[in-house]
């Protein structure tokens, strides 16, 4: 029904209601439905209709089962660059604390070209101070030795010292950035981006398998005076002995280094390279859901790569050519199985740490017992002595402040006047404040300021 007004002569508008014929037709239904919505819409308040559209947002789409989900890999020969296995080698993934490779790689051609040494000594700021574990925990303006920040941030995957790193070396973490960026697309690591030098999480830290083969080759390629840095077994600072968590080095015959990295969304990678006669292998394993897992499976693709023959000369598959995993854009995030509620290892807390020597299976490619190499290598700083401790009031040796802004001195006329000897019983004025002092006789007087 609907209202129409009446004459116009009436000295006010008069409505007369009239019956329509109900459409009953499928878009009359259609149209009267959708009007009483939009009137339904129009008559909520802003916060029901906020919910309302909150209600109609699709839902997220579901977590891949977990057997789906296998992690990228590469197996790749030093000397002649060709790869010997390869998994999704070029499928981005969170490179964790493997990114202090590209750091240390970075500061190997600073010294190179001579601006830094390895005695040069940096300092440790409060931006290196307020990095997350794992970490060193320096006083700020601690005093460190390039060569042993380095030891520390490859053995203790130490994140503070990799930002003082960055920052001696760069002098600042975006500065860094643009260096490790630089000689990213310089070795051809086209899937990598870096936005700080220890890989703590960021959406634009970024990587692939493919890339640290390459970086991980020019390391050992470029700068093989330095490999000592990739393979100590511990660090001792003081009374303190921290172990690498590179458990390949000790339990993988043949093993020369490199480093391993862990956050949620990464799972626990591994950047590893071994060698056996005059052949060396580097594999790099990512998205493993444990530290020993990631060791097992690093030692496992390094077996099969050394009992593999090469590649037909004629048809190698160099780094270069790597093209599994190329139609993935963005890394897929594994915290949901690492750290969430659908976690594969039930250990209490997913870190770094996570790497006990004595939970490892028996295997053919892993030895139990762990292989010696060496004492812990002495690391040192220079830490400023910490504040003096003053005591507060009441306390032995507490010194009252003295006040601030501190009152002006009185003038000479005013001491004068304050301690001049005075005449009791009388008004008379004081004597001569020095001639008293002094043992002599004057007269009397007032002095006037």
């Amino acid at each position: 029904m609907r209202y129409t007004p009446a004459s116009s002569h009436s000295t006010g508008i008069v409505l007369h209601r009239h019956r329509e014929e109900t459409d009953l037709t499928a878009a009359g239904i259609i149209g009267r439905l959708g009007a009483l919505a939009l009137a339904f819409l129009l008559c909520l308040p802003a916060a029901d209709l906020a919910a309302a559209r909150q209600k109609r947002k699709p839902a997220p789409p579901p977590l891949p089962p977990l057997e789906a989900i296998q992690g990228p890999y590469i197996v790749v020969d030093v000397g002649s660059g060709r790869v010997v296995k390869e998994y999704d080698a070029l499928r981005p993934w969170y490179p964790a604390s493997t990114s202090k490779l590209m750091t240390i790689y970075v500061t190997f051609r600073a010294i190179q070209a001579g601006e830094i040494r390895f005695d040069s000594e940096i300092t440790y700021s409060a931006r290196a101070g307020g990095e997350p574990p794992s970490k060193m925990g320096f006083p700020v303006g601690t005093q460190i030795r390039l060569d042993d920040a380095l030891k520390m941030m490859m053995v203790k995957s130490a994140n503070d010292i990799a930002v003082t790193v960055a920052e001696g070396v760069g002098g600042s973490i975006d500065g860094f950035a643009a260096r490790m960026n630089a000689e990213s697309q310089r070795l051809g690591m086209t899937r990598s981006h870096w936005v700080n030098p220890n890989g703590l999480p960021d959406p634009g830290q970024r990587t692939t398998a493919r890339d640290m083969a390459l970086l991980a080759r020019a390391l050992l390629t470029e700068f093989p005076q330095y490999r000592d840095y990739f393979k100590l077994p511990a660090i001792e600072f003081g009374d303190r002995v921290i172990k690498n968590y590179n458990e390949l080095l000790v339990h993988y015959p043949g093993a020369t280094g490199m480093k391993t990295g862990f956050i949620c969304a990464s799972g626990y990678n591994l950047v590893a390279s071994a060698k056996r006669g005059d052949r060396e292998l580097i594999a790099v394993v990512f998205g493993e859901y444990g530290g020993n897992a990631r060791t097992e499976r690093a030692a496992e693709l390094l077996d099969e790569g050394f009992a593999a023959p090469l590649p037909p000369t004629e048809q190698p598959v160099m780094l270069a050519d790597a093209r599994t995993g190329a139609s993935y854009d963005t890394p897929l995030d594994l915290r949901p199985y690492v750290c969430g509620p659908r976690r594969v290892v039930p250990t209490s807390v997913a870190s770094e740490e996570d790497t006990a020597s004595t939970d490892l299976v028996e295997a053919s490619h892993l030895t139990l017992l762990p292989i010696y190499l060496g004492p812990p290598v002495s690391v040192s700083a220079i830490v400023p002595p910490p504040p003096p401790v003053v005591a507060q009031f009441g306390e032995p040796g507490f010194v009252a402040p003295l006040p601030r802004p501190r009152p002006d001195l009185p003038s000479e006329a005013e001491v004068l006047n304050a301690f001049a000897p005075t005449d009791a019983g009388d008004d008379s004025p004081p004597a001569d404040a020095i001639g008293a002092a002094a043992g002599k006789p004057a007269p009397l007087r007032k002095v006037v300021p």
